[in-house]
Parts: C-alpha cells; sequence; structure tokens
C-alpha cells in the first residue's frame, strides 16, 4: 500500500433524501462498509471513514473499520474530509487525499486507482472522473452532473459541470463522477475559498475550484459507479444486483 495517500469516505446520517443513508443494508452489509471494502482492494493507500453521528460509529467498531469523529455541522462532504484530515495530519503526513464517497457501493476499485494515478502525476494539483454516458435518457436528467472537457496532457481538464446538457451540440456528453483527489496543499486552499457564483446556481462545489482558477484534470473510466441519493435509487440498486 502506497502510504502517502489517504482515502476518506464522508458520511452522515442525516441525508435529506435519504435519512439513515450509510447505514441501509445491501446484502448483509452497510452501504459504507462496502464502499470502504472496495476502498481497501484498490490499495491505493490508508482508508479512513469520517463520520458524526454515533451509531454510524458504533457500527464502524463493531466492524473494525477505521474512523475519526468529525464536527457534526459542516457546508460540505469535502469539508468533513478536511476535518478528518486535520486529525490524521497530526500522526502522519499524507501528500494525496482521495474523497470517495460513501454512496457508491460499487465502486471498482480499479476506478479508484485510476484517480490515485493521475493525482501523482507531477503537474496535477487536483483529479476528478468521468464516464461517456450511453443512456439517453441521462443526458437531461438534472441530477446526472455533465462535464465539458477538454483535452489537457494525457488526460483531459474539466471546463465546467452542469445539471444541463453540456457542451451544447456534442455527439457524446459525459456523466461525472463524484470522487476527488487532491495534493494536500489545493485541498486546504479549496477548503478556505468562499463559496462561488455559478457553485450557488449550480448546486455543485467543485465549481468553486474552476472560478478560483484551479485546474480540475480529468480521467475517463467505462463505467460509472451507481449512486444512491433517494429510496427509487436503492430499489432500483437493489432489484437490478447492482453489486456483485
Amino acid at each position: 500500500m502506497k502510504n502517502d495517500t489517504l482515502i476518506v469516505i464522508p458520511i452522515r446520517m442525516a441525508s435529506s433524501r435519504l435519512p439513515g443513508k450509510p447505514l441501509i443494508n445491501i446484502n448483509g452489509k452497510a452501504m459504507v462498509e462496502h464502499v470502504w471494502e472496495r476502498a481497501m482492494l484498490s490499495k491505493c493507500g490508508d482508508v479512513i471513514v469520517a463520520c458524526c453521528d454515533r451509531e454510524a460509529r458504533d457500527y464502524l467498531k463493531k466492524k473494525n473499520i477505521s474512523y475519526v469523529m468529525t464536527k457534526k455541522k459542516l457546508n460540505s462532504g469535502t469539508d468533513r474530509v478536511y476535518d478528518a484530515v486535520k486529525v490524521l495530519l497530526k500522526k502522519k503526513l499524507y501528500k494525496y487525499i482521495i474523497n470517495l464517497q460513501g454512496d457508491i457501493p460499487n465502486i471498482s476499485p480499479k476506478t479508484i486507482r485510476k484517480l490515485a494515478f493521475i493525482i501523482r502525476q507531477k503537474s496535477v494539483t487536483m483529479a476528478t472522473l468521468v464516464s461517456k454516458i450511453k443512456d439517453p435518457n441521462f443526458i437531461n436528467d438534472k441530477n446526472i452532473v455533465k462535464a465539458a472537457i477538454t483535452k489537457y496532457l494525457k488526460f483531459n481538464k474539466a471546463i465546467y459541470f452542469s445539471r444541463l446538457p453540456v457542451p451544447y451540440g456534442s455527439n457524446d456528453f459525459f456523466e461525472h463522477i463524484g470522487i476527488y483527489a487532491y495534493k494536500i496543499n489545493i485541498l486546504k486552499k479549496f477548503i478556505n475559498l468562499k463559496m462561488g457564483q455559478l457553485e450557488k446556481i449550480e448546486s455543485l462545489e467543485q465549481l468553486r475550484a474552476l472560478e478560483n482558477g484551479i485546474d480540475i484534470i480529468v480521467g475517463k473510466v467505462n463505467k460509472a459507479p451507481y449512486s444512491i441519493d433517494t429510496s427509487n435509487d436503492l430499489k432500483f440498486f437493489l432489484k437490478n444486483e447492482l453489486i456483485k
């Protein structure tokens, strides 16, 4: 395992659309445990869950999953990640941080490895992933965030993110996968930036980076993991047995 990299899985029980989401049972395990297992299988570095609820903490303790308790009231998942990182940096120095959402239980370890590879490139300070949208119904779905990207070095660079289909008139649209990697100094810088205008309009926090001149380098993967945000998402996931 690379010990210069830390994967943080931020979770909270008070999800407005699906309360108690991290501990929802999927095939005998809580959702967060599935994500944690896949992060461990990626062998990219240390893995920690950042949580703020006693119930989640008790489950993680029982399962022997490493965790850090964070403040309860934080603006975003990224703030929760940084709150956890601050605690851990007192003991160990990490160069790279991966912010892995706790609601994508079928994410492939290979996908995490791709992101880790990109952030380790010298010229990259922040990175994320996209996947080509194959289902035409997803193109106009405002819950599926689209990324406008352009070729950059061996990868791509994000120009904009939107809930609308961007770029207009394109033959191919790319779904943004909500997993990020940062070099530690950029994560610190990002957390201290004020919320941007575009971020407020689109309700997408990654636009804060673009509005402040931080390049987001983008890797492409063949398949996006399924994100569970609502009870309907969960029903679809369980019905189609999307976890292997």
